[in-house]
């Protein structure tokens, strides 16, 4: 998002989002700039499971306010009306079928009352084109992995909780796409870290020769704000696919059971800033939600619910280990840019593939948005009774059941 794409976005009746305004802060909360938004309603997207509300962290006011715009924005594309291709899976060739993504165990689908069907070779399924990064391959992917679509209405099985991971806008294909794919990277960091209980090491920002003067600065100030509402952040490097930094902030304090933020990026500064601000408003998320009715694993259904989850210091030995690890580092690995990254992908024998969801309204306004999807990488889940545990990335050295994972749900916000 840039100021130019914003311009005339925001309205409470013409606009794509109804509003933007600065985040209010109680006396316990660690404040820094932080917007909040809600994204015009398009009806009832049934199976969306999408919060109609945006939150964005940044730098300045201005940063801040587009970042929330432009979430709100990605939003309303995914749910607007669009043209879909109807076939039976298995019927072309160029169909990525929703096996191929392997988000569930086998074992799963064997559990009484599991709220998902297995697809089946002939199931009748809406899809959309996508494209492959690093080839000229054309593809068609599954509606309900791409956009927010009723199932129902369709006539075909809901066969998963519909997410946004790996959904981003910009002022062109090419820029969204590219944050498309590093949200893919992060959130597939994320997952196999805390599903396998692997203690990340210590970034040590202070002694690292990657970070300049001014983000060191800024890394303190915010430490700051920390340590004036008695909280501490430390910085986490997770394994990352495809050459790709990603980092983990974790704040824990007294008051709390964990918060994290997590960015994947190839400008490491921006990684560690981004991930950093995160965290900070998910403790202060957290710190809302203390007066909340404890919640158990068992009713976790959005992002809100994994908050709920953690926000106890009760819950503080489920995330442990994710602030465990002595070892610390002082250079993170990073592609030396997309072309690299490209290369990576393509080396690895990796699929990414990309979808333009654009609304009209939103291209109208001159903006883009996009999907990004891989059978190669762990995806984020949300429903804890429906958790993505099938992918081949998640086991060996040592974990070979899904048993063996982490059972509680994660902090991600």
């Amino acid at each position: 998002m840039n100021a130019t794409g914003a311009t005339g976005l925001v309205s409470r009746f013409t606009g794509l989002v109804e509003y933007v305004h600065p985040m209010s802060f109680t006396p316990d909360s660690i404040a820094d700039t932080l917007y909040s938004g809600k994204t015009a309603a398009l009806g009832d997207p049934a199976g969306g499971g999408s919060d109609a509300f945006s939150m964005g962290p940044g730098a300045t006011a201005r940063a801040a306010r587009l970042a929330c715009v432009g979430e709100a924005v990605e939003r309303f594309s995914l749910s607007g009306p669009r043209a879909l291709l109807h076939q039976a899976v298995g019927e072309h060739e160029n169909q990525v079928p929703p096996a191929a993504f392997s988000r569930f165990a086998a074992e799963q689908y064997d559990e009484p009352g599991f709220p998902f069907p297995a697809v089946r070779d002939g199931d009748r399924l809406a899809w959309v084109h996508a494209r492959e990064v690093g080839t000229t391959r054309a593809v068609l992917v599954p509606a309900q992995m791409a956009v927010f679509v009723d199932a129902h209405a369709l006539g075909e099985p809901h066969y998963e909780p519909a997410t946004s991971s790996g959904v981003a806008a910009g002022p062109t294909f090419a820029f969204a796409a590219k944050r498309a794919i590093l949200e893919l990277v992060e959130r597939d960091a994320f997952q196999r870290t805390w599903l396998r209980g692997e203690p990340p090491p210590v970034f040590n920002w202070r002694w690292s020769s990657q970070l300049s003067d001014p983000a060191r600065r800024e890394l303190t100030r915010l430490e700051a704000l920390c340590d004036g509402r008695g909280a501490a952040i430390s910085l986490r490097v997770l394994p990352s696919a495809f050459g790709v930094p990603v980092l983990l902030a974790v704040v824990r304090s007294d008051l709390i059971g964990v918060a994290v933020g997590c960015a994947a990026d190839i400008d490491l500064e921006r990684a560690a800033l981004n991930a950093a601000r995160e965290a900070l408003h998910t403790c202060n998320w957290a710190l809302r939600l203390l007066g909340t009715e404890r919640i158990e694993a068992d009713e976790v259904r959005d992002f809100e619910d994994h908050i709920r989850f953690h926000c106890r210091p009760s819950s503080r030995p489920s995330s442990a280990f994710l602030s465990s690890s002595p070892d610390s580092v002082v250079h993170v690995e990073a592609a030396s840019g997309w072309p690299a990254i490209t290369d990576d992908i393509l080396a690895a024998g990796a699929s990414v593939l990309l979808t333009d969801v654009t609304s009209a309204e939103a291209a109208s306004a001159g903006l883009h948005v996009v999907r990004a999807l891989s059978p190669d990488l762990v995806a984020l889940d949300v429903r804890h009774d429906a958790r993505f545990l099938g992918h081949p990335r998640l086991y060996g050295g040592g974990i070979d059941t899904p048993q063996q994972l982490t059972a509680a749900p994660h902090p991600f916000p």
